[in-house]
């Protein structure tokens, strides 16, 4: 049966990778450990986990799309951290549940984990597990201390209105989930507002302000880790939008469909269908 492969990126610091999927995160301090996402629910990851420590773990949530909190079942008796504002956060409709898992694998899989559809869908859990759970609430700027190691929850809007990093003085990462990946994803909105670029471009200016404290991200998707300067590519990239100095267009690739730019390491799906 397939397993989720894992890596050390720091010390005491691993990704956990979800089939190429997603990226999940395991940090362990003196005191606790802490899950930063869960991945989509797929197979047994909770004992990955336990192979990599022995420490009480908490969850902390990026965000709650589906595909980074669909596993949370199997850490239901593990306290939750996730800001207040991405309760019953939803985009292109997807739900936390069986029927988003298989269309997922159906989508994602050819060009993330080609060759292994049906050895995914046959890791959909069954029966299929409940998809509420309760959290506490990660207001900006709070810090989770794992003993010896203190993260930083840092509000990221844009993705989604909740989304957090966290940033991890001790390894100078941040750990970004889909606020800074290779490619990002920004719903369509009403009229072609621009109003989710500029949101999202102040975001990048806050992560900017603090570069000085860390080197790289830890990404949610593909990586599991890049330099922080394609943060800077992403604000000239929003900048140009905004400003009309740079001019995206629709197209379909794989799974994305919609309004497209692209600066640098940068890809900016601002106007996103699907």
């Amino acid at each position: 049966m397939l397993r989720q492969s894992s890596t050390g990126i720091a010390e005491k610091t691993w990704c956990i990778s979800e089939f190429s999927l997603v990226n999940t995160f395991l940090l362990e301090g003196k005191r606790l450990a802490a899950m930063i996402d869960t991945g989509c629910g797929l197979g047994n990851i909770r004992s990955i986990v336990s192979s990599l420590t022995s420490k009480p773990l908490i969850v902390l949530l990026t965000h709650s799309h589906p595909d980074h909190a669909g596993g949370l079942y199997e850490f239901s008796d593990c306290p939750v951290y996730m800001n207040h504002l991405d309760e019953g956060e939803r985009i292109f409709g997807m739900e936390m549940d069986n029927a988003f898992r298989k269309m997922y694998i159906e989508t994602r899989g050819p060009s993330r984990f080609p060759g292994h559809i049906e050895d995914l869908l046959s890791l959909i859990p069954d029966p299929e597990p409940e998809n509420g759970f309760s959290y506490i609430d990660a207001a900006d700027g709070i810090m989770i201390d794992l003993g010896d190691r203190v993260l930083e929850c840092i509000l990221t809007p844009g993705h989604t209105k909740g989304s957090l990093c966290f940033l991890d003085s001790k390894t100078r990462i941040l750990f970004s989930g889909d606020t800074v990946n290779k490619s990002i994803i920004l719903s369509r909105q009403p009229d072609n507002s621009p109003v989710l670029i500029e949101r999202y471009c102040r975001t990048l200016q806050k992560i900017w302000d603090r570069e000085a404290s860390f080197d790289y991200l830890a990404i949610g998707h593909d990586g599991p880790v890049i330099g922080k300067e394609i943060i800077h590519d992403y604000i000239r990239l929003c900048c140009g939008l905004l400003d009309g100095s740079i001019k995206g267009g629709y197209e379909e690739s794989g799974f994305r469909k919609g309004d497209v730019a692209r600066l640098g390491k940068a890809e900016l799906w601002y106007q996103c269908d699907q």
